[in-house]
């Protein structure tokens, strides 16, 4: 009989290729700056052994991003140029933070056939946009006055959304003033809560009960490593390599379906580290009706109560505390997870036990 581990959920969504985990900004909310693994890009053989692999199955998403900002790759544009020709179904989205798109490359991307381009801009206010995000304002908001320009916006993607991540300081004007700029430069606008990078980073956003999303994805570093997902910033927890693997065999690795089965099921909490990380999209793919229907309750409730998404006043009205860890299942290579019991330590003392460096952590 298949396994419905795997035959439920067949292929992975979305492919997040990391081409370099460089980036030209040092925001205060994000782990790059503490990457505990060598930086630098992608090998154009692992490159275009991804993206050959990705032919072999329906994918509806590409990402090439994951720690580090795409512009600090300076072979980005024709690695945008490959993924297009060789993938010409599979919609393609970019997240960057502005500073790197200069002017020239943002007439390059033009007509590339970019699906969605995301830029992280998190505030307006130049003395604070140095303070978050480590690089002057001027240059960046240079970048999108250019490509906001009416006859350019549409010819470079087919959306464009700025992204502003809410921190506890993030006022409301500073908010209401990056809402009007986006309506005011013919975008969309995105507001959202801070990620804690599965405890790493400091959130008020508490740990969801129910799955998250990514896990029906494959997330790919810079060496060709596999990790959990984008919230496992050095690999800590991933599988396999695709230099010895393909795509498809590593998306149906027995750690993969193990983590789709216990978010599936509502067993978040009993696997490590997703138990700690605040990601809080659902999972909505491979269910059956019944775990649908408590998924949804559970978004809903979740999303009522804290308002990850959307303005709202500083963090000092509160918004609920992080959960405390539980016992979890670590879900590792060479492990039978139902002849073993879950350990019972927190994924902070499971890596200070492994001679692992502490994160640094934000004061928001």
């Amino acid at each position: 009989m298949p396994d419905a581990r795997t035959t439920r959920d067949p292929f992975p969504r979305l492919v997040s290729v990391e081409t370099t985990n460089h980036c030209n900004a040092k925001c205060v909310f994000c782990p790059n700056n503490a990457l505990a693994r060598d930086k630098g890009p992608m090998s154009q053989a692992i490159f275009e052994k991804i993206i050959e692999d990705c032919r072999e199955f329906p994918l509806e998403a590409m990402e090439p991003f994951l720690q580090g900002d795409p512009f600090s790759d300076p072979q980005i544009l024709p690695r945008l140029e490959h993924i297009r020709r060789r993938l010409p179904k599979t919609k393609l989205r970019l997240y960057t933070n502005g500073y790197g798109m200069t002017p020239k490359k943002i007439d390059a991307l033009t007509g590339l056939g970019i699906d969605h381009l995301y830029i992280s801009v998190n505030t307006l206010d130049p003395e604070k946009y140095r303070q978050v995000m480590g690089i002057p304002f001027e240059r960046t908001h240079r970048n999108l006055e250019y490509l906001t320009e009416p006859g350019r916006r549409g010819k470079v993607a087919r959306k464009i959304t700025f992204r502003m991540t809410r921190l506890a300081d993030t006022t409301l004007k500073e908010q209401d003033d990056f809402l009007s700029y986006c309506r005011d430069k013919g975008v969309r606008s995105f507001i959202v809560g801070l990620f804690n990078y599965k405890g790493d980073v400091q959130s008020a956003l508490p740990v969801p009960r129910y799955g998250c999303e990514h896990v029906n994805r494959l997330d790919i570093l810079a060496s060709g490593r596999i990790t959990l997902c984008c919230m496992d910033q050095d690999g800590e927890y991933g599988w396999g390599d695709v230099a010895e693997n393909s795509v498809l065999e590593l998306y149906r690795h027995p750690a993969a379906q193990r983590y789709r089965q216990l978010h599936a099921e509502g067993r978040r909490k009993e696997c490590e580290p997703c138990d700690t990380c605040n990601l809080f999209w659902p999972l909505t793919r491979g269910l059956s009706p019944l775990e649908a229907v408590r998924m949804g309750i559970e978004y809903c409730s979740y999303i009522a109560r804290y308002r990850p998404m959307g303005k709202r006043p500083p963090a000092s009205s509160g918004e609920g505390e992080v959960a405390q860890p539980r016992k979890r299942l670590k879900v590792v290579e060479g492990v039978d997870w139902l002849a073993h019991p879950p350990r019972s330590a927190s994924a902070s003392e499971a890596r200070q036990d492994q001679n692992q460096p502490e994160r640094a952590t934000s004061a928001s």
